[in-house]
């Protein structure tokens, strides 16, 4: 996918007004050196002015008048068709900009969660603010990569027309300048994607440096390493990247820049002493080679955005192609009442790059059922969370079937029955705002769960946003409950919510809030180490290295071990 092509889809009918006045400014640009030559008139002792009727305007002569009214409106043009160009084309890179950001939030939004786990938030982030922005750059130097390119054909022609062999020569010049400086063009690329990559990898540090920096407070040497052998590592790197990347920049735009004044050098000293010139045609050859290095300059100078732009442009289409689509959230139709969910032979694994096996959660048999509590226990690595995103319809599992009532969960039901389902996990996300639709029957309940969670004077809720989210673990976590309790579903998944809470609000969650959540009629999974509050629960299934060990039902007071092949 080329940038004109994606500039294309976005204002088909604007691009092309944009480029064709980009190459009217180009045709115009190369007609001023002959207007002005033609003015001119060649004398055996050197150049004078064109014996011409004299023109006064505003007690100013001016000199063939017609040329100059010619010439004076060939300049007002090229600054209207060349600025009209750039705020077409600037409009539309804000517009594109809009359009693409847009299209990767809808591809990570419909991405599946194991799918942008594996792509890794770095590369999320650093394609929606670089990528995109070194796209949209490339894209807006178009018309001025087609003006320079239509004014440098056109001098040629003018060059073609004072002395074939000259222009022939000169084509021959710039064919090999070209080439030439493509070479360090091509070495600044590579050296461009290499900092492209270890930006990325950049950004996964300083997030850690952000995230981390409780365990680095507490740990000067782990500090140390971590500033010297990873962040400044990246940082050194990311150096030598960039200056090596700017340098060859640096170098091919200097020698672009000074290639007209090769040519003038090499015609002037050289050429004239193969060739037959005349000291007109001479004087066209310098003015026009002089005038033409400034869109060789242009051209040199837009080739490597352009290129960066091309380069981030794949970035993005393969981080597109990362993407899976999850089909199910095309389609959505509401799961209607249920009362069991079943899970019958569930497997999941996570892919890996590696020839290592990767960890295996399953095969797993497990009902879940409204108004009742289900506690799953285990140690840490034993595959209760990778349970619970299977059992929120986050993962999708390898083998087995997830059902409601009979019903399975495929492609066309799997959004509805996800509307059924709130969970707070571990890694959690707290939005600074109400994401349901705020009613006064809303606002009355979130304010009596303010008072019953200890969060009044310290949270205030208005028009649906927080007053803060600078609270400690315990109270977001509160505030995560919150909103999860405003949004009403059917079943409710915790993932160790009650680790960071003091016990006065250990005991308002396992006496208060999961007995009336059951009473309510909802299915709650629990995942919990409080072994203390384990009489709550209806069922208990104990996880260990990702196999179902064992399920016990509270009400039954009777242990029921799995088969060993379950």
């Amino acid at each position: 996918m080329m940038l004109i092509s994606e500039f294309g889809r976005k204002a088909p009918n604007r691009l092309f007004i944009a480029l064709i006045l980009g190459c009217l400014a180009g045709v115009c640009y190369a007609c001023l050196i002959p207007i002005v030559l033609s003015s001119l008139s060649g004398e055996s002792d050197g150049i004078d002015l064109a014996e011409a009727a004299r023109y006064t305007v505003l007690s100013i002569e001016i000199a063939d008048h017609r040329i100059a009214a010619v010439f004076l409106a060939l300049c007002v043009f090229i600054v209207f068709a060349r600025t009209t160009s750039r705020a077409i084309l600037t409009r539309i890179s804000s517009e594109m900009t809009l359009d693409l950001r847009t299209h990767l939030y809808e591809r990570i939004t419909g991405a599946n969660l194991s799918n942008l786990e594996s792509v890794g938030s770095s590369r999320l982030l650093a394609a929606m603010t670089e990528d995109i922005r070194r796209v949209v750059v490339g894209g807006q130097l178009l018309p001025d990569l087609l003006m320079s390119s239509v004014t440098l054909l056109g001098m040629l022609s003018f060059l073609a027309f004072l002395n074939t062999a000259a222009f022939v020569f000169v084509v021959q010049a710039i064919c090999i300048g070209v080439l030439t400086h493509q070479l360090p063009v091509f070495f600044g690329n590579r050296s461009f994607t290499a900092s492209r990559q270890i930006f990325g990898k950049l950004q996964t540090a300083m997030t850690g440096l952000i995230f981390g920096a409780k365990e680095l407070k507490l740990d000067a040497q782990g500090r140390k390493h971590y500033m010297e052998n990873v962040v400044l590592a990246h940082e050194r790197a990311l150096l030598k990247a960039d200056k090596t990347t700017y340098t060859i920049l640096v170098a091919a735009n200097s020698y672009g820049d000074l290639l007209s004044f090769f040519l003038i050098g090499v015609v002037s000293f050289v050429f004239v002493n193969y060739h037959t010139v005349s000291t007109t045609q001479l004087v066209g050859i310098v003015m026009a080679l002089l005038y033409v290095a400034g869109p060789v300059s242009m051209i040199i100078d837009v080739i490597f955005p352009i290129t960066m732009g091309k380069t981030a442009l794949r970035n993005i289409e393969k981080l597109f192609i990362e993407l899976s689509e999850d089909s199910s959230a095309k389609t959505f139709a509401p799961a209607g009442h249920w009362e069991c969910m079943h899970l019958s032979d569930l497997v999941f694994q996570h892919a890996t790059n590696t020839h290592a096996d990767a960890y295996k959660v399953g095969p797993v048999s497990l009902d879940i059922r409204r108004g009742e509590l289900t506690f799953i226990v285990g140690g840490n690595g034993s595959g209760k969370t990778t349970l619970c995103k299977m059992i929120s319809l986050h993962y999708m599992p390898l083998q087995g079937t997830i059902s409601f009532d009979g019903r399975a969960v495929n492609d066309a039901s799997r959004e509805g029955f996800r509307q059924e389902i709130a969970a707070i996990y571990s890694d959690y996300h707290l939005f600074d705002q109400l994401l349901c639709p705020l009613t006064d029957q809303v606002q009355d309940q979130a304010q009596e769960l303010l008072v019953d969670l200890g969060l009044e004077g310290k949270v205030t809720i208005e028009n649906g946003v927080f007053s803060t989210l600078a609270l400690s673990d315990g109270q977001r976590k509160r505030l995560a409950l919150l909103v999860a309790l405003l949004q009403d579903r059917g079943l409710y998944i915790f993932d160790e919510w009650a680790a960071d809470q003091d016990p006065g609000f250990k005991q308002v969650f396992y006496r208060r809030v999961l007995p009336k959540l059951r009473e309510r009629g909802k299915a709650v999974v629990v995942i919990s180490h409080d072994d203390r509050y384990f009489d709550v629960a209806d069922q208990v299934v104990t996880m260990e290295y990702g196999s179902l060990l064992s399920l016990h039902r509270c009400d039954a007071l009777v242990s029921e071990p799995l088969p060993d092949n379950a």
